[in-house]
């Protein structure tokens, strides 16, 4: 085996796995919005059969909980499809038998595993340099539009119950 074929088997492993990191992150992220619907109903259907508007503050928590979360693997996500974007880019620049032979700037490493430099930083650290991603994320219409219309359908609740 020379070392191209052993370089490109790297290369189709790592695309491969990367491929199929975003396809289990957009299920995972697809099974929190399921289960949004899900508590939220159930929450606004117990607050609207027992009268309880604050109950409704329960059920907004909950929403505003699981679109953290889904922010978070959204920008999980987002460094899969960066690297996947950063490879697409170096093979067509620089050509694929080039990049085989050692050429660019990208390592192939393998593995669909991103390297998270700030692991060993502090959590405030953390926080602070992952906000403007996390804001980016949040800010996208796919990302808060079920969340919003979840949190209207709340809001048109609390106002039927009074």
């Amino acid at each position: 085996m020379t070392e191209e074929d052993a370089r490109l088997a790297l290369l189709q492993t790592e695309l491969n796995a990367i491929q199929s990191a975003i396809r289990a992150l957009d299920t995972v992220m697809f099974q929190i919005k399921g289960w949004c619907v899900t508590a939220a109903l159930a929450i606004g259907g117990f607050a609207v059969v027992y009268r309880k508007p604050g109950l409704l503050i329960v059920g907004i928590g909950a929403v505003v909980g699981f679109f953290l979360v889904n922010c978070q693997f959204k920008m999980i996500q987002r460094t899969f499809i960066t690297r996947n974007w950063a490879l697409d880019s170096e093979l067509k620049t620089i050509g694929i038998m080039q990049v085989l032979k050692g050429a660019g700037k990208i390592d192939i490493v393998g593995t669909a595993a991103p390297q998270w430099p700030e692991a060993r930083t502090s959590f405030r650290r953390r926080i602070v340099n992952n906000l403007p991603a996390f804001w980016f994320e949040a800010r996208l219409p796919d990302t808060f539009s079920v969340y919003l219309f979840i949190l209207v359908c709340l809001t048109a609740e609390a106002i039927v119950i009074h």
